[in-house]
């Protein structure tokens, strides 16, 4: 791989970063979102900036097993961006004035229970791994220090979700569409079905297609 390349990867990963940015600003005035949230994205500046100020050195990076490895932490770096923007951009969507955690929680869960700052704190670390290469100069591997303080003002803020809404229930099932929600507990038989038409039952359900008037006159002649 040659440094164009790594460089020309560090600019598609600026792009996701004005991307997350962007997503960020229809949800912010939500009733109820998470404190981690807003930690978040007053961390995105500093991902920003210290990408592009590594852009310009990656040029000069010849294929190396070097490169390689930093290669490695921008695809590390890029598919939890990728989920970040996933994230605020389905809350989006799906909310309207308030937070709806139960759209969080289910997006949580199918990305492998990463929570916002989880993800966030992860790209941070993959941005030290970066920065920190002897191929970039001193006064940005001094921004080390910034992304380290970053991530401990991050592990201050209140978990966007606690440990046992990370649990899922072994008998249950969440189905979310761009129309509905669908809940469902199989061990007393409940199902839910919400945005969309609505339906609640409990007990035993049975459904069938039911024949036509005249399919059943035609069997009875």
């Amino acid at each position: 791989m040659s440094g164009p390349d790594i460089s020309h990867h560090i600019a598609g990963l600026i792009e996701v970063v004005e991307g997350i940015a962007e997503a960020y600003d229809p949800i912010k005035d939500l009733r109820g979102l998470p404190e981690a949230f807003q930690e978040v994205n007053k961390v995105l500046p500093l991902m920003e900036q210290t990408l592009r100020d590594a852009k310009s050195p990656a040029k000069k990076l010849k294929f190396s097993k070097e490169a390689k490895a930093l290669e490695t932490v921008l695809y590390s770096c890029d598919e939890k961006a990728d989920k970040l923007l996933e994230i605020f951009k389905k809350i989006a969507k799906n909310s309207k004035d308030q937070y709806d955690s139960s759209v969080y929680r289910a997006l949580v869960i199918k990305q492998g229970k990463r929570r916002v700052e989880t993800l966030m704190d992860g790209i941070l670390e993959n941005l030290e791994a970066l920065v920190s290469h002897h191929m970039f100069p001193t006064e940005i591997q001094m921004q080390v220090k910034l992304l380290a303080d970053a991530r401990e003002q991050l592990a201050k803020a209140t978990p966007s979700l606690a440990e046992s809404d990370l649990a899922e229930h072994p008998n249950s099932a969440n189905q979310y569409g761009d129309n509905n929600r669908q809940y469902n507990l199989f061990s007393d038989g409940t199902q839910k079905i919400a945005d969309g038409h609505y339906f609640e039952a409990q007990g035993n359900q049975n459904f069938s297609m039911m024949p036509s008037k005249e399919s059943v006159e035609r069997q009875v002649a």
